[in-house]
């Protein structure tokens, strides 16, 4: 990704001060930011999706248009000159809700073309830890590979009248993309939904292939009527695991946020109580 190559093929407007640039969201989008950058010659003091965006004093904004072939430039230029690992950790840190990721993985990028010393050394740059733009986005990539894990054990589906297997959840991060292959390995030919109520994204399996639906409302078939037996299913799962000696509610909530535990149906009956009892003043430790 040659900034003269880049500037050769591509229309300059003026440059502009203080600009922050705001994207649809999308990784995609996030990387066309990258693009103009290098393409305006600016270096953007926000990069973050429109509908998140808090305007500063005397502070400009540009939206960028994802596209496609903008995008996949980006990404060959991150693969060649830093590997797949570092691509890798950057479309993770792209999912996080923080509002300065997009600044992050900017910064990250123009390190990593800034870095083209070998391809040895190149390959290393995710070791440079003591540098904080490396380290700023591996903190980014961590929080969400534990979300990502966290919706690959919690997630739990529901069997539709149509057939379709539907499942809600809501990470604190963007992490719906990168579990679809997980969870479309799995389910092979069978349809599924997964819809994330926090970023208001579905991803739709279709026995084939998986797309992203971005939809603020979302309105499911009625279950099938063996689907609460399931549920009682997994009820009787969990409390045959339980060992009541070492029953220990903080740290199942450490491990657990009711936030996850509310769409868990082994955790249902559980949570309502345990909700009660708070709004009854009674002690965490007690057993719910």
């Amino acid at each position: 990704m040659e900034l003269a190559a880049i500037e050769g093929k591509f229309a300059q407007r003026e440059p502009l001060q203080h600009v922050a640039y705001l994207h649809d969201g999308s990784l995609e989008g996030l990387l066309c930011c990258i693009f103009e950058a290098y393409v305006q010659r600016e270096v953007p003091e926000d990069i973050v999706r429109e509908r998140d965006y808090q305007p500063r004093f005397e502070q400009s904004s540009f939206f960028v248009q994802s596209d496609f072939n903008r995008a996949l430039r980006v990404r060959r230029g991150i693969e060649r000159e830093a590997g797949s690992q570092a691509f890798g950790a950057v479309v993770r840190a792209a999912a996080n809700d923080d509002p300065c990721a997009g600044v992050v993985v900017y910064r990250f990028v123009r390190y990593v073309m800034d870095k083209r010393t070998g391809r040895d050394k190149r390959r290393n740059v995710l070791n440079d830890l003591a540098n904080p733009v490396v380290s700023d986005l591996l903190a980014l990539e961590r929080r969400v590979a534990n979300e990502e894990e966290k919706a690959r054990q919690f997630v739990r589906f529901s069997h539709l009248e149509n057939g379709v297997w539907f499942a809600r959840c809501c990470p604190n991060a963007n992490v719906v993309p990168l579990v679809m292959n997980h969870f479309a390995a799995r389910f092979n030919i069978q349809p599924f939904i997964i819809y994330d109520e926090n970023h208001h994204v579905a991803g739709v399996y279709d026995g084939e292939d998986w797309s992203l639906v971005a939809d603020d409302v979302i309105n499911v078939p009625s279950r099938t009527a063996d689907d609460a037996f399931i549920e009682k299913l997994w009820q009787r799962f969990y409390d045959s695991l339980s060992i009541e000696a070492r029953y220990n509610p903080e740290l199942r909530r450490h491990f657990i946020p009711a936030r996850l535990a509310r769409s868990l149906p082994e955790m249902e009956e559980r949570s309502r109580t345990a909700l009660k009892a708070v709004s009854d003043g009674e002690s965490f430790g007690r057993r719910i």
